[in-house]
């Protein structure tokens, strides 16, 4: 659970670390949800009042892409190229090559700057636009179009946390090209992040980073 009551998350969701992969998001999600039925079983959500509007309005943003999918789809000019939408898989692929490129991926030696995470952070905003018309053929690609979303989500607020800190944070991270040093002085700390979610304007902040094992002298 977080720290919202009877809000559970798993892997992107629940932060902490960027090595977690799929196989440890997958084990957090199985645990999340066996969590989130105990809390229902013990009585712990019964003050939790959820509206047949809430449920239908939430029902209808996550079949949209099926339904997307049904109105256009007689309009594929070839193969998978449609004027009216992207399929997740596209989408992924976009996603990918712009968290690599200006977001310090292994294509570009883990290297980065204030520049490029900008330029970065613009073209995500324009990918969000365009994943308002993601299109799933099936059950399995509605999965991977909403596990796109969510990516995305997560995509941004890494490209903001990397632009706030002025530092390079190595090995293990990336490299700022405009500030090459690590620098403990002023960035030994955590980065704690919200994100409005009427404007997606982001506030950032520093947290303290607390060691639980002291390194040895």
């Amino acid at each position: 659970m977080t720290t919202v009551e009877g809000l559970f998350g798993a892997g992107d969701a629940v932060g902490g670390t960027p090595h977690a992969f799929s196989s440890g998001s997958f084990t957090e999600g199985r645990l999340a949800a066996k969590a989130a039925c105990q809390y229902i079983d013990d009585g712990k959500a019964q003050g939790i009042v959820v509206s047949d509007k809430q449920v239908n309005d939430r029902k209808a943003e996550i079949y949209k892409p099926l339904e997307h999918h049904t109105v256009y789809s007689n309009e594929i000019t070839a193969g998978d190229v449609n004027p009216n939408y992207i399929n997740p898989r596209q989408g992924l692929d976009r996603l990918q090559k712009l968290m690599d490129e200006y977001c310090a991926g292994a294509g570009v030696n883990y290297m980065t700057n204030e520049k490029l995470l900008n330029i970065g952070l613009k073209k995500l905003a324009i990918l969000e636009e365009d994943l308002e018309k993601v299109a799933a053929k099936d059950l399995h690609e509605l999965m991977r179009a909403w596990e796109l979303k969510h990516r995305h989500r997560a995509s941004e607020a890494v490209m903001h946390h990397t632009l706030f800190r002025k530092e390079t944070r190595w090995p293990g991270y990336y490299y700022r090209g405009d500030a090459l040093k690590v620098d403990d002085d002023n960035w030994h700390v955590l980065t704690v992040s919200h994100r409005d979610p009427k404007t997606g304007e982001y506030t950032m902040e520093k947290a303290p980073c607390y060691h639980l094992v002291e390194e040895a002298e």
